[in-house]
């Protein structure tokens, strides 16, 4: 009898660890909270626009962070002008930023081919401590998307990116 009602206790009450109720939880780490990811071609990510990250490739270290896309105010159809803004930062060495390298699926998993960067550019070489901010407009149709960076032809990030209306 006694060992059901202390069974009953424990069920309504907890067991009292450290004066709580309940067993305490694990303090979070906030070294994991917000901490950049590195890519590279044997171990490449999939993240979202936004997401900060580290690419490795043979020839250098840089961080990328890309934004968008972003689409025209005011606008509803089922093709719509989307445009991406890539922030570069050679970390160490130097990597050739190619728009041969890029390409991206758009809502009717249409594969698209960018040819330029929006100033016209199609090749940037970037050296230990430059950065570079370029954009990319392509027209594509609305829905969930994925815009992949594959530099010396191995993919090392995937971001899967929505454009809706509003």
């Amino acid at each position: 009898m006694k060992s059901a009602v202390v069974v009953v206790a424990v069920a309504l009450f907890g067991i009292n660890f450290s004066g709580s109720a309940i067993a305490p939880s694990p303090k979070p780490n906030p070294t994991s909270v917000h901490r950049i990811l590195t890519a590279t071609a044997k171990r490449p990510l999939l993240v979202i626009p936004g997401d900060a990250i580290n690419v490795v490739l043979p020839e250098g270290k840089l961080s990328v962070l890309l934004v968008g896309p972003k689409i025209p105010p005011n606008t509803s159809a089922e093709v719509l002008s989307g445009t991406f803004y890539f922030n570069f930062h050679q970390l160490s060495g130097s990597s050739i930023i190619d728009i041969h390298d890029f390409g991206i699926l758009d809502g009717n998993a249409t594969l698209i081919r960018p040819v330029a960067f929006d100033d016209g550019r199609t090749k940037v070489l970037l050296h230990s401590g430059q950065k570079l901010a370029v954009s990319l407009t392509e027209l594509m149709a609305v829905g969930t998307g994925t815009l992949r960076w594959a530099p010396l032809k191995h993919y090392v990030a995937d971001w899967q990116f929505v454009e809706e209306t509003a």
